[in-house]
C-alpha cells in the first residue's frame, strides 16, 4: 500500500473515532478501490460496536472495580454485540437475593431484560466495562469487608508450614553445644474441612551428651459456618474463652467468630514487647505448645502478629546466643466486647482437659458455654457456666457498656466451687474490670487495661486442674493488672509505648513487668529520617532486685539503602554496638557489627554479622559472632511452607497461622511475579501467594513490568475474599514465545477484512488483529500453533510453522 493510501485509511479511522457516539454512514469511495472490500464494517460504521469474541476487561460496579482481566464474550444480537456475562461474573455483583434470583440464564448468558436499571459501558480504549446497578439491589460492602455469600472455601490439597533452626556454641572453656529445633504445621483440606497437626522437635547436643523432645502437640479439625458466623472444632485444641481462662482440651465446640465481622467490631491481637542482648531466638508459647518463634537482633523486640484468637497467659522465652534465657509473661485476655442490640454472640465447647502435651486427657468431662446479648444498643449483657464432672462448677455474669467518647468497658463476676481428690472443697469469687479506648482527639491507643481480683479459695478450671496433676508448682492467682498504651507526639516525630502487668499470687511472691519505648525520627542538616529509639524495662520480684534494661539505638542513613548504627544497652552490664547494615537489594540483606560488653573477657570485644535471603521458596537467615577469648557461635534458620493440590504443587514463602494462601497457575511459564516481586511461579508456573487475610476481601496483582521477555499475562489482578484455612486457586491465561509478523491469504489469494481478530484455537486468548492487506502482528505465540481468524460471520484457520525460532522474515500463512 503507497503512502497515500495509508493517510487516506488513517484520515478515515481518526474522523470516525472523534465523532459522536452514534452510527455513522460513510462514503467508501474515500478509500482506493483495492481496498474498498477489504474492510470490516461492522467494526467501524459505529464507534461503540465491539467485534464478536472473546475479550479480557476490567469489570466496574458502581465505581467498585471488582474484577481485572476478566474474559467476557460479545456476541451478536441482531445489528450490534453485546456482552454475554455468565453466571459466575454476576455472582461477584453482589446483588441482593431477590434480585439475583429473578436474572434467569439463557444459552450461557443473563437475561438482564426484566431489569432495564443495569446498565453495561464499555470502554475500549481502557477495555474497561461498566455496569450500573441500583444501590438499593446490592448487599452492603466496604474495602475491607464483604457479606458471606461472596467468600470462597478454596480447593482440596495438602499444606506443610516449618520452621528449621540449627545453632552452634563454641566456648573459650567449657562444653561446646549444638541445638537443631523445628515447629510447624501439617494439614489438609476438602470442601470446607480442615484438618491440622502441630508439632515440634528439639535436639541438643554437648560433649558427650544428646537430648531430645518431639511430639504432635496437637491434631485437630475444624471449619468454618459463614451462615451462621462461627467456627466448628473437633480434636486436640485450646479453649478460646472471654470469660473462663485458656486450657487444653479433646473435645468439640462452637464459637462466634469475630473475624467474620467487619474490622470495626474485631477484638484486639495480644502484643509482645521486650529487649534481646545479641541475636536471639524469641519463643512465645501457650500452654506449653509453641505458637510462634523468631530470630531477632539486637534491641527492642516487638511483636504484633500473633493471631487473635490467642487468649489467656502466654509464655515468652528469650534465648540469647551465649545461653542466657529470659523469661516472662504476657497477658492476652480479651477486651471487652459488645453485641449489637438484638443480637446474640456464643460459644460452646466439651470434652476433656489436658494436662500437659501429651495426648492423655482428665479423667472428668467437662461442658461450658459463655453468651453475649446485646440488651440495648450501647448495653451488653454476658455469662457463662463451666461444669467438669462432679468436682468444678464455675459461673459467672458481667455486663459491657459502650460509654462512646470514654471507651468501652466490662465487669463481670466468677464463682467457682472446687472438689479436690482428698476431698478439700473450696469455694471463692473472682471480679474482673476490662476497659479500652482510642482517644481521637490525642489519638492516644489505650489497647487493654484489665485488673482481676481473685478470692483465696477460688480456682479457675485450668488453676484446679494444675492442682490435680502439679501440685507443687502450681501458683494461685490473687490479683492481675495489666495495662498496654500508646502516644504518638507529633511536634517531636515520636511514638510512646508503654506496657504493664503485675501479678501477685496467694502463695508465691509478686511479680512487676514493664517496658517503655520511645521512637524519635527526625532531620538534622542534610542528614535525613535519623532514627532514635529508647527502652526501659523492668521486671521486679518482692524480696528480690529488680531485673533493669535500658536500651537506646541511634540510626543513620547513608545513601538510599544503608544505615549506620549505634546501640547501647545497660543491665547487669553496660555493652557499646556499632552497626553497618545495607538493604539495596530487598532479596538479600546483610550486615555487620562490632562492640564491647564490659561484663565479658577481654572488655567482651565482639564482632557478629548476619545475612538474610528471601526467596520465592522461603527464606534463609544466617548469622555469625565471635567474642575475643570468650566464645564464637553461628546460627542459621530457613521458614518455608509447601502447598500441593489437583491442579499443582509449589514451595513457597512461610504462611501465618490458619490464614488463607492462594494457588496462581499461568499455563505452566515460569518467574512470574505474582505478587510484588516475592513470589515468583515455579518451573511448572505455579506460585502461591501466603498470609492472606481470613474473610477479608484480598488483591492479589501480577507485576506486570517484571514480565520475562516474551511473556505476556491476560488477566491481571485477582480480587477475592476466603474463608479461614482456604487454598484459594486462580488460573491466568498466559502466553510465552515469539512475537512474529504474518501475511495473511485464503487459497484464493483474498486477505481478511481491517480489523479481523486472531485467537489461539485452544484457550480462545486473542493474539492479535488483521490490518491492511492482510499483515498481523502475533504476539506470545510458539511453533505449530494453530489460530482462527474471525470477523463477522466468517472464520478461517492458519497455523504456525514448525521450529518457529529458526523464522527471520515475515510469514506467509494460508488461512483455511
Amino acid at each position: 500500500m503507497d503512502a497515500v493510501k495509508i493517510h487516506r485509511l488513517s484520515l478515515l479511522i481518526g474522523i470516525l473515532l472523534a465523532s459522536p457516539a452514534m452510527a455513522a454512514e460513510f462514503n467508501l469511495n474515500v478509500l482506493d478501490k483495492s481496498m474498498r472490500n477489504s474492510v470490516d464494517l461492522s467494526l467501524l460504521k459505529d464507534p461503540a460496536a465491539v467485534a464478536p469474541g472473546d475479550y479480557f476487561v476490567t469489570l466496574v460496579i458502581n465505581s467498585n472495580k471488582i474484577s481485572s482481566g476478566q474474559k467476557v464474550r460479545w456476541r451478536k444480537v441482531g445489528d450490534t454485540t453485546q456482552p454475554c456475562i455468565s453466571t459466575e461474573v454476576v455472582d461477584k455483583f453482589n446483588l441482593k437475593d431477590e434480585v439475583r434470583q429473578a436474572l434467569k440464564e439463557t444459552d450461557g448468558c443473563v437475561d438482564f431484560s426484566l431489569h432495564p436499571e443495569i446498565t453495561f459501558t464499555f470502554d475500549q480504549a481502557n477495555q474497561q466495562l461498566t455496569i450500573s446497578v441500583p444501590q438499593a439491589w446490592l448487599t452492603w460492602q466496604s474495602a475491607t469487608w464483604t457479606p458471606p455469600s461472596t467468600w470462597s472455601e478454596g480447593i482440596p490439597g495438602f499444606l506443610l508450614d516449618y520452621n528449621l533452626f540449627a545453632s552452634t556454641y563454641r566456648p573459650d572453656q567449657g562444653d561446646s553445644s549444638q541445638n537443631i529445633n523445628t515447629y510447624g504445621t501439617a494439614g489438609l483440606n476438602a470442601g470446607p474441612w480442615r484438618l491440622r497437626s502441630d508439632y515440634q522437635y528439639s535436639q541438643t547436643q554437648t560433649d558427650g551428651h544428646n537430648d531430645s523432645d518431639g511430639s504432635i502437640a496437637r491434631t485437630y479439625l475444624f471449619r468454618p459456618l459463614p451462615s451462621i458466623g462461627a467456627r466448628m472444632t473437633l480434636g486436640e485444641t485450646d479453649l478460646s474463652s472471654n470469660i473462663f481462662d485458656g486450657f487444653s482440651y479433646t473435645g468439640a465446640a462452637l464459637a462466634s467468630d469475630d473475624r467474620m465481622l467487619p474490622w470495626e467490631l474485631r477484638g484486639y491481637a495480644p502484643q509482645i514487647s521486650g529487649v534481646a542482648q545479641t541475636h536471639a531466638t524469641v519463643t512465645v508459647s501457650h500452654s506449653g505448645r509453641v505458637i510462634y518463634q523468631t530470630k531477632v537482633s539486637p534491641g527492642p523486640v516487638v511483636i504484633e502478629d500473633l493471631n487473635q484468637s490467642v487468649q489467656g497467659t502466654l509464655d515468652v522465652k528469650v534465648t540469647e546466643e551465649d545461653g542466657r534465657v529470659n523469661t516472662f509473661q504476657v497477658s492476652a485476655a480479651s477486651t471487652p466486647f459488645l453485641t449489637r442490640e438484638g443480637q446474640i454472640r456464643y460459644k460452646a465447647a466439651a470434652g476433656r482437659a489436658r494436662p500437659t502435651l501429651s495426648h492423655h486427657t482428665a479423667d472428668e468431662t467437662f461442658i461450658t458455654n459463655e453468651v453475649s446479648w446485646g440488651w440495648l444498643s450501647n448495653t451488653s449483657l454476658y455469662g457463662g457456666l463451666l461444669i467438669a464432672g462432679d468436682n468444678y462448677r464455675s459461673g459467672a455474669v458481667g455486663i459491657g457498656q459502650n460509654m462512646l467518647w470514654l471507651g468501652a468497658i466490662s465487669f463481670d463476676v466468677t464463682r467457682a466451687s472446687s472438689q479436690f481428690d482428698d476431698g478439700k472443697e473450696e469455694k471463692g469469687f473472682s471480679y474482673r474490670v476490662n476497659y479500652s479506648k482510642r482517644f481521637d482527639a490525642t489519638d492516644s491507643t489505650v489497647s487493654l487495661a484489665a485488673y482481676r481480683f481473685s478470692d483465696r479459695h477460688f480456682h479457675s478450671y485450668a488453676n484446679f486442674i494444675d492442682h490435680q496433676y502439679n501440685d507443687n508448682d502450681t501458683q494461685d492467682e490473687k490479683q492481675t493488672i495489666s495495662l498496654t498504651a500508646s502516644q504518638p507526639v507529633s511536634p517531636l516525630n515520636m511514638n510512646l509505648s508503654v506496657n504493664i502487668l503485675r501479678q501477685s499470687w496467694w502463695n508465691e511472691d509478686t511479680s512487676t513487668t514493664a517496658n517503655i519505648s520511645a521512637g524519635f525520627n527526625f532531620d538534622v542538616g542534610r542528614w535525613k529520617n535519623i532514627s532514635l529509639t529508647t527502652t526501659y524495662s523492668t521486671t521486679h520480684y518482692e524480696d528480690s532486685d529488680n531485673d533493669n534494661q535500658i536500651y537506646v539505638s541511634l540510626s543513620l542513613p547513608i545513601g538510599d539503602n544503608n544505615r549506620l548504627g549505634y546501640d547501647m544497652q545497660d543491665n547487669s552490664s553496660t555493652s557499646h554496638r556499632l552497626s553497618w547494615n545495607d538493604f539495596s537489594d530487598p532479596h538479600n540483606t546483610w550486615g555487620i557489627s562490632a562492640g564491647m560488653d564490659n561484663g565479658r573477657p577481654d572488655h567482651g570485644t565482639q564482632f557478629s554479622a548476619n545475612y538474610d535471603h528471601i526467596a520465592s521458596a522461603g527464606e534463609w537467615d544466617l548469622s555469625g559472632n565471635y567474642a575475643v577469648n570468650d566464645y564464637s557461635s553461628l546460627s542459621t534458620s530457613w521458614s518455608g511452607s509447601f502447598t500441593a493440590t489437583p491442579q499443582g504443587a509449589a514451595f513457597h514463602r512461610r504462611a501465618s497461622g490458619n490464614e488463607p494462601r492462594l494457588m496462581v497457575s499461568t499455563d505452566g511459564i515460569a518467574d512470574i511475579p505474582v505478587a510484588g516481586d516475592s513470589d515468583l511461579t515455579n518451573r511448572f508456573g505455579y506460585a502461591v501467594v501466603p498470609m492472606i487475610s481470613s474473610y477479608q476481601p484480598t488483591t492479589i496483582e501480577v507485576n506486570m513490568d517484571e514480565l520475562p521477555d516474551g511473556v505476556t499475562v491476560s488477566e491481571n489482578t485477582i480480587r477475592e475474599t476466603w474463608i479461614e484455612g482456604s487454598i484459594g486457586y486462580k488460573a491466568l491465561a498466559s502466553r510465552a514465545g515469539k512475537n512474529v509478523n504474518v501475511l495473511i491469504r485464503d487459497t484464493a489469494g483474498n486477505v481478511p477484512p481491517l480489523g479481523a481478530v486472531v485467537v489461539h484455537k485452544e484457550s480462545e486468548t486473542e493474539v492479535g488483529m488483521v490490518s491492511e492487506e492482510g499483515h498481523a502482528w502475533l504476539s506470545g505465540v510458539d511453533s505449530g500453533q494453530t489460530f482462527i481468524v474471525r470477523w463477522e460471520d466468517h472464520t478461517c484457520q492458519i497455523t504456525l510453522p514448525e521450529a518457529l525460532e529458526k523464522v527471520t522474515q515475515r510469514l506467509l500463512l494460508p488461512c483455511h
